[in-house]
């Protein structure tokens, strides 16, 4: 039997609110009975982007402050970390904590609680891994004696959601990740990667974000879509497999969750899991919520080669890819120097009767690994979706 997960309603990021939610959530599995006086913990908060905490791309403030306030009357004290799309430096890390508004963690709770300032990084060996036995992670996760994986419900361009499994990417140096998917293109393969991080790092507790979400091209251009709801686990397979249900995906619809499925750690549906806690899985059900891509959602069942063909070719027509919408672009260059499959180019075109720098896709290179988008600052790297194939995936 899987962890239990536990889901709580939420209707706004009102401090007193989230209070009470939050505890019930967290208290309903007995999440933080591990937090012992003198301890330090670390919060893997979801940080991708610089983005103010209303656009719905990271954590919550309000919802780290209360955790944070959790752990601190526990007589332990806290670090809250991660590594965003891009430099993994304390200059840039620093106005993405700006932005997200995290300083006032530590205004909040002095010498208790901190924002992470160790930029190193640490070299790892997994054996037991499927995807990546060796692999480079941030160091400051060796700093605490547990790790909590705060996470965001989003839909994602490439796993088909965003959550607790695929919020241990962080993990990873920023400027790396883009590395880790030209090693790992075949969406399989990439997300054992995700399973293989979370088997690695062990976070004893995932709490998620669901307030509001992120429907559409997720993680950080799709849009924010109330949900209201936390939600929190001991492990992160089942409580994954909840978040995909309440937002209408299932395991062929989300390739972390057939991950683990397929090595016994996780369900196959959410008729395996036991939930807890005060909300209805049917009263919190969302039917017109907006996919990313059909990359999962389109399968044809059987192992013969007509069916493998009929798979490849719809895949091929259909689905998602990266496009730049020239009047956002402020020709900075980052998804050029970001991009692993060297896609992109830097070319000077007119827009609006005045040159601009701004990127070409090679489609003939092009991953669909969406490191454009992630890295992008200002939003400018879109994702297209064929119109059959996005009349497909809303059906």
């Amino acid at each position: 039997m899987f962890d239990p997960v536990s889901v709580e309603k939420c209707s706004s990021y009102e401090q007193l609110e989230i209070n009470k939610a939050l505890d019930n959530a967290i208290d309903a599995i007995g999440g933080l009975d591990f937090v012992k006086e003198g301890m330090t913990i670390g919060i893997k908060a979801n940080l991708v982007a610089a983005m103010n905490p209303d656009k719905a791309v990271t954590t919550h403030p309000a919802l780290l402050k209360r955790l944070c306030e959790r752990i601190v009357e526990l007589g332990a004290s806290v670090i809250v970390g991660d590594s965003p799309g891009g430099l993994f430096t304390p200059a840039f890390v620093r106005n993405v904590y700006k932005t997200c508004g995290l300083y006032e963690l530590e205004e909040a709770f002095p010498g208790k609680v901190r924002l992470n300032t160790n930029f190193e990084i640490k070299d790892a060996e997994f054996p037991e891994a499927v995807s990546i036995k060796t692999f480079i992670y941030t160091a400051w996760l060796d700093d605490v004696d547990f790790i909590i994986n705060f996470s965001k419900l989003k839909t994602h361009a490439m796993m088909g959601m965003s959550c607790a499994v695929k919020n241990m990417f962080g993990t990873i140096p920023g400027t790396t990740k883009p590395e880790y998917h030209m090693r790992f293109p075949e969406e399989n393969a990439f997300a054992n990667l995700m399973v293989d991080l979370n088997e690695y790092f062990k976070p004893t507790l995932y709490v998620v974000d669901a307030i509001d979400g992120m429907e559409g091209n997720g993680p950080t251009a799709g849009e924010k879509r109330h949900i209201g709801l936390v939600l929190a686990s001991k492990k992160p397979y089942a409580l994954d497999m909840v978040c995909a249900d309440i937002i209408g995906l299932g395991i062929n619809d989300v390739q972390t969750m057939k991950a683990a499925y397929e090595r016994g750690l996780g369900p196959k549906s959410v008729d395996e899991v036991e939930v807890v806690g005060s909300a209805l899985l049917q009263d919190v059900k969302i039917s017109d919520y907006k996919k990313a891509t059909i990359h999962q959602s389109i399968t044809f069942e059987g192992g013969n080669a007509f069916n493998a063909i009929k798979a490849s070719v719809v895949k091929f027509l259909f689905s998602t890819k990266p496009l730049v919408k020239p009047s956002e672009c402020i020709g900075c260059k980052k998804c050029y120097e970001t991009c692993p499959a060297h896609a992109i180019t830097m070319v000077t075109k007119k827009v609006k009767g005045k040159e601009a720098l701004l990127p070409e896709i090679d489609r003939s290179k092009c991953i669909k690994c969406f490191c454009c988008q992630e890295f992008c600052p200002k939003g400018a790297m879109k994702v297209h979706e064929n119109p059959i194939g996005k009349m497909i995936n809303r059906k």
